[in-house]
This record gives structure tokens, sequence and C-alpha cells, in this order.
């Protein structure tokens, strides 16, 4: 004689003591609405060149103190020895 018996799955689900968290996304969701509604003002900042700045302004400042940098070495011209002055 054979039984068969049909299984029987268990299922148990642990419930956590630790507080729910959340993921941030709703912090930055409200934080985006609040920053719509607000207007900046520069007096809010010591420096208000800070919000003048754009995201090609590192590159306008490179461009500006490029003629006072010292030039780089490179392999196709030989260094040049430094020369003293000889006095007579």
């Amino acid at each position: 004689m054979l039984l068969v018996r049909a299984p029987t799955h268990l299922t148990v689900r642990f419930v956590s003591a630790a507080p729910s968290v959340t993921t941030g996304i709703e912090h930055a969701i409200k934080f985006k609405e609040i920053g719509k509604r607000y207007q900046q003002d520069f007096k809010d900042y010591k420096c208000s060149d800070y919000l003048h700045y754009n995201r090609l302004s590192f590159y306008d400042f490179e461009t500006k103190m490029s003629a006072s940098r010292v030039p780089q070495p490179t392999n196709k011209k030989p260094d040049v020895m430094p020369q003293v002055k000889q006095q007579k």
C-alpha cells in the first residue's frame, strides 16, 4: 500500500522590531517642492558671487590663468640648463 501525502508549505513571516525607515526619496521630493516655492535671496550668502557661477565657470578661470602659468616640459624640446651670469 502506497501513501501519498500532499506537501504542506508553512510560511512564516518575521516582523522586525526595528522602526521603519525611509529610503530618502520622500525627503528629496519634499525638498524639491519647497525649493520650487522659495525664491533665493542673494543677501543670504556672505559671498554672493558663488551663486553667479555656472557649469563652465571653472574653464573660464582656466583660460584666464593660462597666460600666467609656467610652460610644462615636453619630450619634443630638450630642457635648457640655467645659466649663471659671471661678474668681471
